[in-house]
């Protein structure tokens, strides 16, 4: 999947989530902003988006595409993750878990280890998955 179209897609999952809460632009006029970062990972478009208000982070919004263009979030199960985890979880419900530990905790809390994974047990008690690409996608966003 090229960035084009992954962008589309986080877009209109952000635009979702903004119509859920009651108005398509509610995030402007409620002076919320939302940046997305795009970091490529072994051929793969790993994206996060960060919505913050009054410079605290609001909301988190992480996908990655797998080797053939598909977006793991909406393979959901079918990206056949959960056999293979350690902790019995697919990549999309991990990225969940960790998607609300920063928005609780602060990416900061996100301490890896030198090969990318999480260090600390709260972490790692509902994400086991490699977190290089998607934290230097997050910082990249949260920097915007």
């Amino acid at each position: 999947m090229n960035k084009k179209a992954f962008a589309a897609l986080t877009a209109a999952t952000l635009l979702f989530a903004g119509c859920t809460s009651g108005s398509a632009n509610s995030s402007s006029a409620a002076g919320e902003t939302s940046n997305t970062a795009y970091v490529d990972h072994d051929g793969q478009d790993v994206s996060a988006t960060v919505t913050k208000k009054d410079g605290k982070i609001t909301g988190v919004t992480i996908d990655e595409t797998t080797e053939d263009g598909k977006i793991k979030k909406e393979l959901g199960a079918e990206y056949d993750m959960k056999s293979a985890s350690g902790i019995g979880k697919e990549w999309n419900e991990q990225v969940e878990f960790l998607e609300k530990y920063i928005v609780e905790n602060g990416p900061e809390a996100v301490k890896l280890d030198a090969d990318g994974y999480a260090e600390d047990e709260d972490v790692k008690s509902g994400c086991t998955i490699n977190l290089s690409a998607i934290m230097e996608a997050l910082d990249e966003a949260a920097a915007k």
